[in-house]
């Protein structure tokens, strides 16, 4: 098969994961040492991604701040999934999009309209550690780099690295 360069990456030197969304119309691209997620749009006509434009961070720009676009800051995004929202049955896109902000000790859930927001970790004070409980005020990671979601459960697992589990994120029953 002939091999083509699909896009070329703004940072050449800077690994990325590459996360396509389920409906295959686009997919994030998580650039970890450069603290941003890009999209790239999926053209089904020419069968080719398009140039990969910024949804939110800001490239060498890390720190830890909710916001829309490139207001929002990350501190070494690594893997995510999307998970279907009900919430949003009938729009163009039903997908949060779940990533773990490894060096922010934290999961945070960007939704389709580019607003990044905490799901978990952080604790009341915003800092690592092991612990349960709330998942705002309470629950912890420590450099959290690996999540999924089982959609049969609905819940999240989530490779917690320098705690050395996996973690469960779910609703009791």
């Amino acid at each position: 098969e002939e091999q083509k360069q699909v896009f070329p990456n703004p940072h050449s030197r800077v690994n990325f994961i590459i996360i396509t969304h389920p409906t295959g119309n686009y997919a994030y691209l998580v650039q970890t040492d450069r603290h941003y997620i890009m999209r790239t749009d999926y053209n089904w006509e020419t069968k080719s991604f398009t140039m990969p434009y910024l949804v939110c961070g800001q490239s060498g720009g890390w720190g830890y701040a909710d916001g829309v676009g490139s207001s929002a800051r990350l501190n070494k995004p690594k893997q995510g999934v999307f998970v279907k929202n009900p919430d949003y049955e009938g729009q163009a896109d039903e997908y949060d999009f779940y990533f773990c902000d490894s060096d922010n000790h934290c999961i945070r859930r960007l939704t389709p309209f580019g607003r990044v927001e905490i799901f978990a970790g952080r604790g009341s004070n915003g800092t690592w550690g092991y612990n349960d409980g709330d998942l705002r005020a309470e629950a912890r990671f420590n450099f959290p780099e690996s999540i999924t979601y089982d959609e049969s459960r609905g819940c999240f697992y989530v490779g917690d690295s320098r705690n050395y589990v996996i973690r469960k994120i779910g609703y009791e029953e």
